[in-house]
């Protein structure tokens, strides 16, 4: 089959909104989902009887509990999104005077690519989203 630039640009961008939540399922969690986390890895570790994962798992343990606040995840979440809404309206932007000057292979890849950034911004949003209800129990 022969498909257009534009159906295959739409293509990569389901392919890519599909393969980012779950890519995205390691980014941050609570505190306390993050010390639970580590508190799994290291029943693994002990019972594997590795050393060295234990040592650095306790470590990252007891910084957890000493520097971990829900707040400095939450400002995380927000600036995350804040550089994702500048990426998008840069890009539309862009693509805007792309268009313009009619630069019709500028146009396509910047299209791809603001259809890239909304998809990640969707995604970061819908992050914080589940952040705020986890943070709430």
């Amino acid at each position: 089959m022969n498909y257009s630039r534009m159906t295959k640009s739409t293509v990569c961008a389901l392919a890519l909104a599909i393969t980012l939540p779950v890519l995205a399922d390691n980014n941050w969690y609570t505190c306390k989902e993050k010390q639970q986390q580590i508190e799994k890895q290291l029943q693994y570790a002990r019972a594997n009887e590795n050393q060295n994962q234990i040592n650095r798992l306790t470590s990252q343990k007891t910084d957890l509990a000493q520097n971990c606040t829900n707040e400095v995840l939450r400002q995380k979440y927000i600036q995350k999104i804040d550089k994702l809404n500048n990426k998008v309206n840069e890009t539309q932007h862009k693509l805007a005077k792309a268009q313009s000057k009619g630069n019709n292979a500028n146009v396509e890849n910047l299209q791809n690519k603001l259809n890239e950034n909304k998809i990640k911004l969707q995604q970061a949003k819908q992050n914080f989203a589940r952040f705020e209800q986890a943070a709430k129990q």
